[in-house]
């Protein structure tokens, strides 16, 4: 009997399994849904050109809907619409005027999901402003550039990272061990950067033949372009640690070397200029970095009759003819053209040619570490751990104080900024030094070097590379991943932003002499 009523039960069980796995199958969960703003092409409080900022994309984690109610700029309704090619985002066209300042907002409602329409997404506000028309003073279009581009900031080491190989990336990623978001562009121009100078290396992303440049890497740049943009930050955009191929030595001496390294230049800016010609004139484009055969300026440039300073004039113009001829806002956007190894000394030398250009928009860009015993390598032998009038005796470079640093930009400005020729200094710094009262030159130093710029009609562009302490290549300002303050140094950046901009006709070159370190 005890066996005939467990045999039924197991019979009893088996039925239930199998209705339960048959007959009354488990409804399928039913998929949440939910929207999340992902990006928007402005960022919050960014300031940004009226004539080129016609758009705001909205971009969702789910495809969306336009209700056609509660969008406003202003207070006025504005039409917006689903993307045509990416149903994730919502395109709201802009009619902006300059030097205004706008809010715009999406009320709950207004955007809902496809998926299920009851989902809307939140409410959106955006508070952002545009730049007031610059006349330049006189038509001096010097002044205008200088007043544009401001005080600048470099972000080094990240997409300038380079193997010195062709298509052979650097396998640990970049060198400044970061990853940019827009909150690094926003916190930027919050804390009152006006440019941004993005060095990147294109030959490590070029396989031979046509040189084409991987499209990854060119789209992960234009990402951080237009995140800048979205923050109201210019953009210069350059060939940087291209240097290795970029043989001028080689060049200068053998024509078929020459030939072929033009070829090269000529498809790697068509790719380049191509890719960002409807780009406003946020955006300036720099043909090289520091060319030079590995001297310095004290090589072979000094004994070869001249034959690298006319290649490098070659290779300037051939950059500039060949970003006019892809049209588009390249037809008269600013291009900067460096001299021998970016060094004023040999930019305002002779040699160095400025390209024609039918549109008259060429800038001069050099760069400024002198003296680098203090600058770049105060822990080698024969660094230097003070500067300027104050210094003790033996602690700095003679015929490198603050008359040196008057020199060389007075003959900056007569030579070009006078002439309505503009000059900005793409690089400049001092690496953060490892005591104290070294550090307290150092900041003299910034603020005297910013000061000096700005009284000669130049702006300049700080170096860094993220890296945080002191001693020899430590230039770390801002977190390259969010843009927050490295090194404690909001002070000393602040005061180099002043010194680079104030109009204040008090604050002059002598107020900041008597100011150094005793």
């Amino acid at each position: 009997m005890k066996r005939l009523l467990l045999f039924q039960a197991v019979l009893v069980a088996l039925a239930m399994i199998a209705c339960s796995s048959d007959d009354d199958p488990e409804p399928a969960p039913t998929p949440k849904v939910d929207i999340v703003l992902r990006s928007q092409s402005i960022a919050e409080g960014a300031e940004v050109d009226a004539t080129t900022t016609t758009m705001l994309t909205l971009d969702y984690n789910n495809t969306v809907k336009v209700t056609g109610i509660g969008i406003t700029l202003n207070g006025a309704v504005v039409s917006a619409k689903v993307n045509d090619t990416k149903p994730t985002s919502v395109d709201i066209p802009l009619a902006l005027t300059e030097g205004a300042t706008y809010i715009l907002k999406v009320e709950k409602g207004a955007i809902a999901s496809t998926i299920d329409q009851t989902v809307s997404a939140p409410a959106f506000t955006l508070n952002f402003t545009t730049k007031k028309e610059e006349v330049p003073i006189d038509d001096n279009e010097a002044s205008y550039i200088a007043r544009t581009l401001g005080w600048g900031w470099n972000l080094g080491n990240h997409f300038d990272t380079s193997t010195g190989e062709d298509n052979s990336p650097f396998q640990w990623g970049y060198w400044d061990n970061a990853k940019p978001t827009q909150t690094l562009y926003t916190n930027l121009k919050k804390a009152g950067v006006s440019t941004v100078r993005m060095c990147s290396t294109w030959g490590n992303y070029q396989t031979a033949g046509n040189w084409t440049i991987k499209a990854s890497f060119l789209a992960e740049v234009k990402q951080n372009v237009e995140w800048a943009e979205a923050a109201g930050l210019n953009v210069i955009l350059n060939l940087h640690h291209d240097e290795y191929w970029l043989d001028i030595k080689g060049a200068a001496n053998d024509e078929t070397t020459n030939s072929n390294i033009k070829k090269r230049i000529e498809a790697t800016w068509k790719q380049i200029a191509e890719a960002f010609k409807d780009k406003g004139s946020f955006l300036f484009f720099e043909t090289f970095n520091e060319i030079q055969d590995g001297g310095w300026g004290w090589g072979a440039n000094r004994t070869d009759g001249g034959k690298q300073y006319r290649t490098l004039n070659e290779w300037n113009q051939l950059a500039v003819n060949t970003i006019r001829a892809t049209g588009g806002n390249n037809a008269t956007r600013w291009i900067g053209v460096p001299g021998y190894a970016s060094n004023p000394s040999l930019t305002i030398d002779n040699n160095f040619v400025l390209p024609t250009d039918p549109a008259n928009r060429i800038m001069v860009s050099v760069h400024y570490y002198e003296p680098t015993n203090f600058t770049l390598t105060p822990e080698d032998n024969g660094g230097k751990t003070e500067w300027g009038h104050t210094a003790a005796a033996g602690k700095y470079q003679t015929g490198s104080n603050e008359e040196h640093v008057v020199e060389i930009f007075k003959k900056l400005n007569d030579k070009f900024v006078s002439n309505n020729i503009p000059v900005y200094i793409g690089e400049y710094g001092c690496v953060m030094h490892k005591t104290s009262r070294s550090n307290l030159f150092r900041n003299y130093y910034l603020e005297y070097v910013c000061r000096a710029a700005y009284i000669y009609g130049m702006p300049l562009i700080i170096w860094d590379n993220n890296a945080q302490g002191g001693g020899n290549e430590h230039h770390g300002y801002f977190n390259h991943n969010d843009g927050t303050y490295l090194n404690g140094l909001q002070n000393l950046v602040q005061t180099m932003i002043k010194a680079a901009t104030s109009d204040d006709a008090s604050y002059t070159l002598e107020t900041v002499y008597d100011k150094a370190p005793k």
